[in-house]
């Protein structure tokens, strides 16, 4: 070696070999990793290297194979056969590569996670980035701590089964379900599930995050068990889920009710109801949105027609596009409340006094758990005393 290289000489291996205290093999090592990075090593002097980085790593000192782990996970040093040793260690060796080194093999990390060692599978949910396979293999085994470690980091590929699975089984823990409402994209059917079962903090984590509309989110929670949902997501950057594939989500689930579409059409939310009615009805929904701006009922009379609404249950919704008509109200935030409370007010003075029951439950569904103030409101535009409807819908 020249003399940019005297950090690391044959008395050193001597050395090595007479004094076995772990202070002094450590001090072995900071030399060796000094020398290798700092020159350009000939053939025999590699071998060299990689002969002491071997030994040091099997030391029978937990502490000087902390050192090596620590000093060799992101280096070039690191061979597959080595990672896989120091990765099979204890966790105080282990833990450097599982969380830090980028280029670890899904195999060894797939083998660590079927080891079942908690504390390992959770520096690997920890790690920067995580295939789909490793992902969702951690979804899969790992304990409170490990999933909710995942779920809440976003370079974890979990794929929507393993979301959905996690949400199904911790959306009432919120040492769970707190991470995963804060994810940046989240399927549907999750938020559903987070949005039915978890707490009012994840609720809100929800609203904040995924732009989820307040007022639906506390009605789907009310509403599990008649299967009533309007998850509204509203993603503004970042791709997610919006209103196009939350509607084929629950069209696919059966769960696009006569309700659910009269609940988002009188919330205001223009664009979710023409993504369900278009869904239902299996035409544009560009055409559907088009029809309920423009206040042509006979069009919008046929789609709810091929949405399969039955024709007795038609006038509440007619009602509401002549209120959104008269206010010049085309969704979102401006105007939404005064929309609201008109549409209710007329929609309950149109049809409050149906005899059909199928109506008279319809009604009862639009105004459960609404807020006093508004249903007060609403009856001043009817003109009229909240008698019949005032309460909960009956259980079925």
């Amino acid at each position: 070696m020249n003399e940019s290289r005297e950090a690391l000489t044959a008395a050193d291996v001597q050395y090595l070999a007479g004094d076995r205290t772990p202070e002094a093999r450590i001090q072995l090592l900071t030399k060796l990793m000094r020398t290798a990075e700092q020159t350009l090593l000939a053939d025999s002097e590699q071998a060299l290297v990689r002969d002491l980085l071997f030994r040091l790593a099997h030391d029978t000192a937990r502490q000087v194979r902390e050192a090596v782990a620590w000093q060799i996970y992101n280096s070039p040093l690191l061979s597959d056969d080595l990672a896989h040793d120091l990765a099979m260690d204890v966790i105080s060796v282990a833990f450097p590569l599982l969380r830090h080194t980028d280029d670890l093999d899904d195999s060894l990390l797939l083998e660590v996670i079927g080891k079942g060692q908690a504390d390992k599978q959770l520096a690997i949910a920890a790690r920067r980035h995580l295939s789909p396979d490793v992902a969702d293999a951690l979804a899969e085994m790992g304990n409170l701590a490990v999933i909710a470690t995942l779920v809440g980091n976003e370079g974890a590929d979990l794929s929507n089964a393993s979301l959905l699975s996690v949400a199904d089984r911790y959306a009432h823990v919120p040492m769970v379900a707190e991470p995963l409402a804060g994810r940046a994209v989240l399927p549907a059917s999750v938020v559903e599930r987070l949005v039915a079962y978890a707490s009012e903090r994840v609720r809100d984590m929800l609203v904040e995050r995924h732009r989820l509309s307040p007022v639906i989110a506390a009605e789907l929670a009310a509403h599990g068990r008649d299967g009533v949902t309007l998850t509204l997501l509203r993603p503004v950057s970042a791709p997610g889920m919006d209103s196009d594939a939350l509607a084929a989500h629950l069209h696919e689930q059966g769960r696009l009710g006569v309700a659910l579409l009269l609940r988002s059409l009188c919330s205001g939310d223009f664009d979710f109801f023409a993504a369900a009615i278009a869904a239902k009805s299996r035409v544009r929904k560009a055409n559907a949105l088009s029809l309920l701006l423009d206040g042509k009922w006979d069009g919008m009379k046929a789609l709810l027609d091929h949405a399969h609404v039955p024709k007795h249950l038609f006038a509440p919704f007619h009602v509401a596009m002549r209120v959104a008509k008269a206010l010049n109200y085309r969704g979102g935030t401006h105007g939404q409340a005064e929309f609201q409370t008109e549409a209710l007010g007329r929609i309950y003075a149109e049809c409050g006094q149906s005899e059909e029951r199928a109506m008279d439950n319809l009604l009862l569904q639009l105004f459960d758990r609404k807020e006093d103030a508004m249903v007060d409101a609403a009856m001043d535009v009817a003109g009229m005393p909240f008698i019949p409807l005032r309460g909960s819908i009956p259980a079925r």
